[in-house]
């Protein structure tokens, strides 16, 4: 998609979903995600797998957001406080983790939009992804942080490369995309894309916005999931539903 200059606070309408299910013989869900409205700041994070305490990091990079990112700010203030509080919980993350007897390492992923008026910001680390439905195309606005986005399927194993809390600095991936009314913008964890194909996504994010992000977790796992499966969706109103 083509970049668009850092804008003010968006004045849409913004119609939203978001859908969360524990992955079977699973006893707590890592993922995490948030819908704040007056931020227009929508995020899904997946706790690492074979990580100690997956949910509370996932968690932690939500409540920080919350605190951080200021309502009515204009777009290119609200991406630099979030950018900010992921390096803060990168940080908070990695010392407790170094802090503990014996050492751990604790971390999540993330993929968090941010939305303005005529442009969004995606900033991200690991593998969750963040795709935009216009008309009938799908793009993927993220590319994966694993050995598997490196390599190809040939690497036996989908490593995450780069995620928040397990390394003492991380770099954080962003991108800008323009937006434009009828646009419906996705993000989702890997217990997700991982299972369903883009011609299904496309499919899915036609439907009406109620229950949108359930029937694409409930897609998910019914066509094998058995991670956590998170989603959230956010549609850009039609010229009509301006406020």
């Amino acid at each position: 998609m083509m970049d668009a200059p850092l804008l003010p606070a968006s004045p849409w309408q913004l119609d939203t979903s978001a859908a969360t299910r524990t992955g079977v013989a699973r006893q707590v869900n890592e993922d995490s995600f948030a819908v704040m409205a007056d931020q227009a700041l929508f995020a899904v994070a997946d706790g690492i797998g074979g990580l100690v305490e997956g949910a509370v990091a996932s968690r932690a990079i939500v409540e920080v957001l919350a605190r951080v990112v200021t309502p009515g700010a204009t777009l290119e203030t609200r991406v630099r406080e979030a950018e900010d509080a992921l390096h803060q919980v990168n940080d908070a993350l990695f010392q407790e983790g170094i802090g503990r007897r014996p050492p751990v390492h604790m971390g999540s992923t993330i993929a968090l939009l941010l939305v303005g008026e005529a442009a969004g910001v995606c900033l991200w680390a690991g593998d969750s992804r963040a795709y935009l439905r216009r008309g009938d195309e799908l793009h993927q606005l993220t590319h994966d942080h694993s050995l598997c986005a490196q390599h190809g399927d040939i690497h036996p194993r989908n490593i995450i490369t780069r995620a928040i809390g397990p390394s003492h600095e991380v770099e954080i991936d962003c991108c800008v995309v323009e937006i434009v009314p009828g646009d419906v913008l996705l993000l989702c964890t890997d217990g997700v894309s991982n299972f369903l194909d883009d011609a299904r996504l496309t499919q899915l994010l036609r439907g009406p916005m109620a229950g949108m992000a359930d029937r694409i977790v409930t897609e998910a796992v019914a066509r094998g999931s058995r991670d956590d499966a998170t989603a959230v969706a956010v549609r850009i109103p039609l010229g009509g539903d301006l406020p």
